[in-house]
């Protein structure tokens, strides 16, 4: 009798349903929530939707926004967002192979929260130093493109 050793791409037991963790390095507003449908973000590439069963991807998401669609209320949801509406100044999205999107930003906030009349008058501080104005130009680059996006 011959054995055969059957290999499957992924390690991870399957999640029943979709999972999303949303977070930044000073916040979390999802913790594997599955209280939704959908994930819509723009990429370099066009804006996609992320759903269940979706196949395994890594994403670099230049600055705009995500939406979280149809969202209930459900363990996992640390956001107060009703609408599901983020704007973000970029990060990198993961698809795992377990039914599961990682979703990790350099800053975000709630589409409700953003004071759009302020978006040009921020403070600007440490740009003397090199890295300052390295981050200030890409603080820059992020305030157009999200006017333009707007």
């Amino acid at each position: 009798m011959s054995s055969f050793s059957v290999r499957y791409f992924g390690v991870l037991p399957k999640l029943p349903k979709l999972e999303l963790t949303m977070r930044t390095p000073y916040k979390t507003f999802f913790k594997d929530f599955n209280g939704f449908t959908r994930l819509y973000c723009g990429t370099q590439k066009g804006q996609i939707a992320i759903g269940n069963k979706s196949i395994p991807r890594v994403y670099l998401l230049p600055p705009g926004q995500i939406k979280v669609a149809h969202m209930t209320p459900g363990q996992g949801k640390i956001s107060t967002s009703e609408s599901g509406e983020f704007i973000h100044t970029g990060g990198w999205l993961f698809v795992h192979d377990n039914n599961s999107i990682e979703v990790n930003l350099l800053e975000c906030a709630e589409r409700e929260t953003v004071h759009w009349d302020k978006l040009e008058s921020c403070v600007e501080t440490e740009t003397e130093s090199p890295a300052g104005r390295i981050a200030a130009s890409l603080q820059h680059k992020a305030v157009k493109l999200l006017q333009r996006k707007r």
